[in-house]
């Protein structure tokens, strides 16, 4: 079967491709089809999204939301007609697959410890029974227990199949650019006009908190830094370099400093890995982060609240040092969420409370604690467990991979970082989920032997991109 069927394969392994880019696209370009969506909206009603005051509306939650998850039913069906051109795939290749069986459970391992983390969500449930929040979303956060189950059988698995270095530089490009549309809104929002498009909530974009839109920003900024390092020719390299200047930009005019922390430690990461590993490339990682400090100091003379921003981080790591039981309110209340997550926890480590299912406290602002508020510490535990694996496999290879996989990688650890201090939601949690698999992909498939002819070998000279 195995050389009857060969001309077959590299077929099969596009039209795998091929869906794994779309899946991932789909999310990757939501803010922009969002803002699409409403100007739709807007031009056949006028009266829509007329919200007053800062804040947001129950339509734009709700368009939002909805948009969402019919991305969602479009990707879970893609995913399964992907796994359906697997399976046959696989059915073509079974000597191979017994010969190199080791090699595929290995690749496999982030997927099977994500089923672990789904199956134990699902248990804990049953064992405590479904809460308010389970089945039906909570109003705001708009994530019920089954979109925690599938994210990693959606956008997980679409990025993992994004295996060829060309088509995740055109996905980043794609994601990029869609980006600066939505930031240049955002920009004509707070410093020109208000805009209906962004809900009356300045700041934000299209987004329902700046602390959200900044998360989606910090993997923005990271991406096009990164893009800007890696390009030869100097008109894209100008172009890159604008676009993360836009979007440093809109970052500090929405002033959330957890955010700036993440973009800020991740580009001092890459400088250190350039340092070691591509000296060739130190400059323009350096230039990189000149560029975000300089639009970050230029913007802090405008916005007031950013520089008190940071002279309160300061008081508030000092209010904890000095007196950490009477420091509730540093970090913008979230020691006081903080120590409430761990007292939530440590009356139900093993089953938690269900989606937001706790009667006082809010929400954690930090994922990880909300997982396991949510579902416990063992479901906790396994999600941190694949997301390792992902990191640490991808940290180990990083020499041998492609420029667009540390891209992939580097844009992953920003969203990380910010993710400590901020919440899963419904429309930046899938972020992390593609960027993951986009991440992993080329470590993934690098474990299986392929044959000579194989359209999943990494291009030759990618790694002198």
């Amino acid at each position: 079967m195995e050389g009857k069927y060969d001309k077959y394969k590299p077929k099969l392994e596009k039209i795998i491709q091929i869906i794994g880019f779309v899946g991932a696209l789909l999310f990757l370009v939501s803010p922009l089809m969002q803002l699409i969506e409403r100007v739709i909206i807007i031009a056949f009603d006028d009266t829509a999204f007329t919200g007053k005051g800062i804040g947001i509306t129950a339509e734009t939650l709700m368009t939002y939301q909805n948009m969402t998850r019919s991305i969602e039913e479009i990707v879970v069906m893609l995913v399964r007609t992907l796994l359906a051109v697997l399976l046959i795939y696989v059915l073509l290749s079974l000597d191979k697959v017994k010969t190199h069986w080791k090699g595929c459970l290995k690749a496999a391992v982030p997927l099977m410890i994500f089923g672990a983390y789904s199956a134990g969500i699902y248990i804990v449930t049953q064992i405590r029974g479904y809460g308010e929040f389970d089945l039906i979303p909570q109003f705001y956060l708009g994530e019920n227990m089954y979109d925690f189950m599938r994210y990693p059988f959606t956008y997980f698995v679409c990025g993992m199949f994004v295996i060829k270095s060309s088509h995740k530089k055109l996905l980043m490009y794609i994601f990029t650019l869609s980006a600066s549309i939505v930031n240049t809104v955002a920009m004509v929002d707070d410093w020109v006009t208000p805009l209906k498009l962004c809900a009356g909530y300045r700041k934000g974009a299209v987004f329902n908190n700046t602390n959200h839109y900044c998360y989606y920003l910090a993997i923005v900024i990271v991406c096009s830094a990164m893009l800007c390092v890696y390009e030869e020719k100097m008109l894209y390299k100008v172009f890159n370099g604008a676009n993360m200047a836009l979007a440093s930009a809109a970052m500090i005019s929405a002033d959330t400093l957890g955010t700036d922390i993440a973009v800020l430690l991740t580009l001092i990461m890459f400088i250190i890995y350039c340092w070691r590993n591509e000296k060739n490339k130190l400059k323009s990682a350096v230039a990189v982060l000149l560029i975000f400090i300089a639009v970050s100091g230029m913007l802090a003379s405008l916005v007031d609240s950013f520089i008190w921003s940071i002279v309160h981080m300061f008081i508030d790591i000092g209010n904890v040092v000095t007196d950490p039981q009477n420091s509730d309110d540093a970090g913008s209340g979230r020691i006081r969420l903080w120590k409430e997550a761990m007292e939530h926890i440590s009356k139900r480590p093993l089953v938690g409370w269900g989606v937001e299912g706790y009667e006082y406290g809010g929400t954690a602002h930090c994922e990880p604690l909300q997982y396991a508020v949510n579902f416990g510490l063992p479901v906790m535990i396994l999600y941190i467990a694949a997301v390792s694996v992902v990191m640490i496999e991808t940290f180990i290879k990083k020499k041998k991979l492609s420029k667009m996989t540390l891209l992939c990688f580097c844009g992953t650890t920003s969203y990380l970082i910010s993710s400590l201090l901020g919440v899963a939601i419904f429309y930046t949690t899938p972020f992390l989920y593609v960027f993951l698999g986009l991440t992993y992909a080329e470590v993934g498939w690098s474990m299986i032997p392929k044959s000579e002819k194989s359209e999943t070998v990494t291009e030759s000279g990618e790694n002198a991109e």
